[in-house]
């Protein structure tokens, strides 16, 4: 009787598969994963797109903080002092141009030459300036603060006729960092924050177009 001849298995020979049998080892590729069978990195369109809506919404929550000024900060400027002096037959400043400071600042009047006085010419309706009607002479000083926003007109009596005029513009924002008190013009604070923010939101989109750009296509489900 013939022996019964027995059937070899393909795990019984290394390096070998039997027709028709699966192989034990199925090779799965779920949905994220290259066509090389590696893992894909951590990041994903979403993770992107939250990373930029979440910077976007800091860079707004920030801006927003900075608008919030106190309003003990909303005049900075104010106690601060500037010059005017009365020579020959002019206010400097206030003749040749006008002198804009911020309310609250106070200016010092020097007489630098003899026979001046500082008669008042017109001012807001809510001010009280009376200016200095008495005339003096080298070395007399008087100084006043202004309050009121508004234009001040006011001349020196005795020079009148030789165009000896001044004008104080009282205006918010104004800064007393120029030449003999003259007022330079500033950028408000929050135009300077939206600016800022501006900026670093353009920069996360920019960010966010190049990589979906480049990388995208990358993350796109095997056919």
């Amino acid at each position: 009787m013939m022996a019964q001849q027995r059937l070899s298995r393909s795990d019984d020979v290394p390096g070998q598969s039997h027709v028709g049998m699966t192989d034990p080892v199925v090779e799965t590729r779920a949905k994220g994963e290259r066509c090389d069978g590696a893992e894909t990195s951590g990041v994903s369109r979403r993770a992107v797109l939250g990373g930029g809506i979440g910077t976007s919404t800091t860079l707004l929550a920030q801006q927003e903080d900075g608008d919030e000024e106190p309003d003990d900060a909303e005049n900075g400027e104010d106690g601060e002092t500037v010059t005017v002096e009365l020579v020959d037959f002019a206010y400097e400043p206030g003749t040749d141009s006008p002198l804009v400071i911020p309310p609250g600042t106070t200016v010092e009047f020097v007489w630098i030459t003899d026979t001046h006085n500082i008669a008042v010419d017109s001012q807001p309706d809510e001010a009280d300036w009376e200016g200095h009607d008495p005339i003096e002479d080298t070395g007399f000083e008087y100084e006043f603060t202004f309050e009121v926003p508004g234009t001040y007109e006011f001349h020196c009596d005795p020079h009148l006729s030789v165009g000896m005029v001044g004008t104080i513009q009282l205006e918010e924002g104004a800064t007393t960092n120029g030449d003999n008190g003259t007022a330079l013009p500033v950028i408000p604070g929050d135009a300077i924050t939206l600016a800022v923010a501006t900026i670093a939101a353009l920069v996360v989109v920019t960010f966010m177009a190049y990589f979906f750009i480049k990388y995208g296509t990358e993350y796109e489900e095997e056919p």
